[in-house]
């Protein structure tokens, strides 16, 4: 069977073709579809058309490829920045923040942890600075959810209170009227 591929890529053409057909990660679909319209015979400008990527990128796929094989051609995982804080830091933060208020901590006079207050009590207590952003991050990480407080009356009368829903309701439908 003739199939225009050379016969020593067979081999890994079936495997690249496989394997880009279950592939979910776009960037890594990519690659092999790069390297397989390469092993099918098209040139690199014609390939950097279909795929809408510039050739340079092309080339850069294929020359991995044809160096190191179909290995070289999976994406490493990025490690981003280095953690601002250590392992203990980060342990002693969530035991504040899930223990003491912000008052208790020694950041104001807040009943409840935002993450410009927890900013302040890593600058304060550690000497390191995080954006808002980032600290919600932090956050996420550490597992706590960041929501806004919401206040009930813990006195409140309940007779008063249907009372007062009795009243708004009757308000809401005469200024619907």
């Amino acid at each position: 069977m003739n199939t225009g591929i050379p016969d020593d890529s067979v081999k890994d053409y079936y495997r690249l073709l496989t394997a880009s057909k279950k592939e979910k990660n776009v960037k890594q679909k990519l690659r092999y579809d790069t390297v397989l319209l390469y092993l099918e015979g098209y040139p690199g400008k014609q390939i950097s058309e279909i795929l809408h990527i510039p050739r340079r990128t092309v080339d850069y796929h294929i020359s991995r490829y044809e160096n190191s094989g179909m290995e070289s051609l999976v994406l490493g995982k990025h490690p981003g920045a280095p953690k601002k804080l250590s392992d203990a830091q980060e342990s002693e933060l969530l035991t504040v923040i899930s223990t003491k208020t912000p008052q208790e901590a020694g950041v104001g006079v807040f009943a409840n942890w935002t993450a410009a207050l927890a900013c302040a009590f890593v600058k304060q207590r550690f000497g390191v600075s995080f954006s808002t952003r980032g600290m919600l991050n932090l956050f996420q990480r550490l597992g706590l959810s960041y929501t806004r407080p919401t206040y009930t009356l813990n006195k409140a009368d309940p007779k008063k209170q249907e009372e007062f829903r009795e009243t708004f309701e009757t308000l809401k439908k005469t200024a619907e009227q």
